[in-house]
């Protein structure tokens, strides 16, 4: 039992310290002996563990999806008014790329790498699916948000919402210079209400 268990947390520890090394150094940055150095394991175990690199990659992005998910979703059910919760969605977008920079470029990494290898592609497709749907969920079932926009359907708006947060996001982090950039993240509600 206790072998299993040190199974688990050496699995755990490679994981969290390959999540580490991808959100601060970047997907190209990053080989998996330096994973093995920073987690202080023989590289063979990241092998046993993962199979592959694309497989222990796969798992990070897992990882990273549910921590999305589970943020967005707590965001949203934490506003109950629907035009309160674009501001609070905005609001978490910006605290992201305050705050917690590193989770958002791990994403814009995988989404860019998710051109080139299709296991993270359906990973990355199956996240804005279901980033899509949280927002439809929470914020598109409201007749006062849908109802002058009826011609299209709450999930075209809901992905509407997401590329505006997702795409202006990635124009923040790139040319972030002076804090007036942000208000650009802002001007979302206004575009979607």
């Amino acid at each position: 039992m206790g072998t299993l268990a040190s199974k688990a947390n050496q699995s755990q520890k490679i994981l969290w310290t390959a999540f580490h090394c991808l959100s601060s150094k970047g997907y190209a940055n990053v080989s998996m002996r330096d994973i093995a150095e920073e987690a202080g394991v023989a590289l063979s175990q990241l092998n046993y563990h993962f199979k592959t690199k694309e497989g222990l990659y796969m798992e990070v992005i897992r990882m990273m999806m549910q921590q999305f998910l589970l943020e967005v979703d707590e965001e949203l059910k934490s506003v109950a008014d629907s035009k309160e919760k674009i501001g609070s969605l905005i609001g978490y977008f910006n605290r992201l790329l305050r705050k917690r920079t590193e989770l958002f470029r791990l994403f814009l990494d995988f989404t860019a790498q998710s051109i080139w290898v299709p296991n993270f592609k359906s990973l990355l497709k199956e996240l804005f699916q279901n980033l899509s749907e949280i927002i439809e969920k929470h914020i598109l079932t409201d007749e006062n948000m849908n109802g002058r926009r009826e011609q299209y359907s709450p999930k075209s708006l809901s992905k509407l919402i997401l590329g505006a947060l997702y795409g202006t996001s990635v124009q923040i982090l790139l040319e972030f210079e002076e804090e007036h950039d942000f208000a650009s993240l802002d001007l979302v509600e206004m575009i979607v209400t």
